[in-house]
């Protein structure tokens, strides 16, 4: 049965190591983490991290609040806009428990969260190269289109979700 865990620091080596590889195996649909190190800043800036557990993490949310010294320019946009945010950084569900809910558990406890802090919940997702199913999965939980950025390589749009 899987059960989530708000984590607070001091964080276990072995979780930061699950949490790195599940990252790392659900590129491109999330950015690259170089190492631990990298994990730990993003981590620090945070104001939630949430794993799903089973016997293993089988899945994260890495959740930001505004104003922290993050260098994303997808979270700068965020904070360019001058209110307060819940952003999520990143979500990633480890292979062997996807298409189990795990998101949506994770994405609802996310959105009680920003309820409680009465902050809108801000995100991007790609939309080159396309991917559908996230933003399929956004515009299920009532996100809206607040922007888009096109990159060298890949476009975003920003969506925002009220509390």
């Amino acid at each position: 049965m899987y059960q989530l865990e708000i984590l607070q620091h001091p964080f276990s080596y072995t979780d930061l190591e699950e949490i790195l590889a599940i990252n790392q195996a659900n590129i491109p649909e999330v950015g690259n983490i170089d190492d631990i190190n990298r994990l730990n800043h993003l981590i620090n800036w945070s104001s939630h991290l949430i794993v799903v557990r089973e016997e293993e993490i089988a899945g994260f949310i890495i959740l930001m609040r505004e104003n922290q010294s993050y260098d994303s320019l997808n979270y700068e946009f965020f904070n360019s806009q001058g209110y307060p945010f819940l952003y999520v950084d990143r979500i990633a569900i480890k292979e062997g428990h996807r298409r189990k809910g795990l998101g949506q558990m994770i994405y609802s406890r996310t959105i009680e969260i920003a309820k409680e802090l009465n902050l809108p919940t801000c995100c991007e997702v790609n939309t080159l190269p396309k991917n559908e199913p996230s933003l399929a999965f956004h515009d299920s939980f009532g996100f809206e289109d607040v922007g888009t950025k096109d990159y060298e390589d890949h476009s975003v749009v920003y969506l925002r979700r009220s509390s």
